[in-house]
């Protein structure tokens, strides 16, 4: 008798709970189309979700290599002013730093196109 009075109990709660979430979804704003396409279909919004998806992770990497080579820069100048490398160190790392960066940057904008 227990176990048919829970049962009941919560069809009761889960019928109340649907009402309201009803009334709960009923103000919410559309769903915004991804950026790169979406307007063909289940397929294409999950593809534009998926190539904003990479764009992000793109820009957090460039961003990631940004910091690195400018940590490998300070790191460079501090062993310069303490005497230990030469100018030509430094200009050394900045220049294959900035390299870097245009190449990570440039094939995050390749790795675009593929889809």
């Amino acid at each position: 008798m227990n176990v048919f009075n829970a049962i009941r109990r919560f069809y009761r709660w889960a019928l109340l709970g649907f009402i309201y979430a009803g009334c709960a979804w009923a103000d919410l704003p559309a769903i915004e189309q991804p950026s790169s396409g979406g307007s063909g279909g289940t397929m294409d919004t999950v593809k534009g979700y998926i190539k904003d998806g990479f764009s992000l992770a793109g820009l957090l990497l460039a961003a990631v290599a940004f910091l690195v080579v400018a940590m490998a820069a300070l790191s460079s100048f501090h062993d310069v002013r303490e005497g230990k490398a030469k100018w030509g160190h430094f200009v050394t790392f900045v220049i294959v730093g900035a390299v870097l960066i245009v190449l990570i940057i440039w094939l995050a904008n390749k790795a675009l196109n593929i889809f």
